[in-house]
């Protein structure tokens, strides 16, 4: 997360405490089995659900959060204006150090494999089968946050229901039944303030970040499949402007099942407009 971030946060969690001493003792809101409980049983919950590899790849992903990776349509527009024209100016060749330097891992390969001068279809199928495999591990990370944020208000409510068991069970004294509730009451607090003040909303920002990446890659691959017909820089703009406008319309019939796992991560119509058959 990014300093801007992180004093965002703080300073959410100060007012939450101001609000909280402002209305009464502190110190009522205060209790540490019950907090145990919520965030033991949540982590415990997701270690159990999913595999030790997509718990690490989300952490990264949750960690580079703040920073932008998506290089822009309008961006990546000009870039392959400019490589198109490249490749007509000086061969293919001279492609692959231009695209690493752009630092983006999915449009080097892509590049790499037109440098390779593969036929164009086998190009869009290896692109095509990477996008869905981001696709497919982003899906399993946003799973994990979607479970975490069931989890968290339920154990929350199943931690109320213990203490109002051994209250209920022990009481001597009917008055003291008042207090007991409250402090019974707090797992659910902690598991609500879990879900709706973290979980939720950081599941919410992966797939904002999917949604932009995934119409990233998209583009790349049509530009990619520009490159492969050597078409100049004034058709490969006409090509990704085509598809811009594309992108906010309906997918055609037959879309892929990658577009679809995309739209249902962000909430995207995205369009992929390459053919199935002839030219791409």
């Amino acid at each position: 997360m990014t300093p801007k971030q992180i004093t965002i946060l703080i300073a959410a969690g100060l007012l939450l405490v101001l609000a909280l001493a402002m209305g009464s003792d502190l110190l009522l809101f205060i209790n540490p089995a019950g907090l145990l409980l919520v965030v033991g049983g949540t982590l415990a919950g997701v270690f159990l659900a999913f595999p030790l590899e997509t718990l690490r790849e989300l952490w990264a992903e949750l960690r580079s959060l703040g920073r932008s990776r998506v290089m822009g349509l309008d961006r990546l527009i000009a870039v392959f204006v400019e490589l198109a024209r490249l490749q007509r100016r000086a061969g293919a060749r001279t492609l692959e150090r231009r695209a690493r330097a752009l630092g983006n891992p999915f449009l080097a390969l892509g590049v790499s494999l037109v440098v390779d001068e593969l036929p164009w279809q086998e190009v869009k199928q290896r692109l095509e089968q990477e996008f869905d495999f981001f696709l497919s591990r982003r899906e399993a990370q946003r799973g994990v946050l979607s479970l975490m944020g069931r989890l968290a208000p339920a154990l929350g409510l199943a931690g109320t229901m213990i203490g109002l068991i051994r209250m209920l069970h022990g009481i001597k004294d009917p008055a003291a039944v008042t207090q007991g509730m409250s402090v019974a009451l707090l797992t659910t607090f902690y598991g609500l303030m879990l879900a709706n003040l973290l979980i939720l909303p950081l599941e919410r920002k992966l797939n904002e970040r999917t949604r932009g990446e995934a119409v990233e890659m998209t583009l790349i691959i049509e530009g990619v499949m520009g490159l492969c017909l050597e078409e100049n820089g004034a058709a490969m703009e006409a090509r990704l402007n085509s598809f811009r406008q594309a992108c906010a319309g309906s997918p055609p019939a037959g879309a892929k099942a990658g577009v679809e796992l995309a739209r249902r991560l962000a909430g995207l119509k995205l369009a992929r407009p390459l053919a199935r058959s002839g030219k791409p």
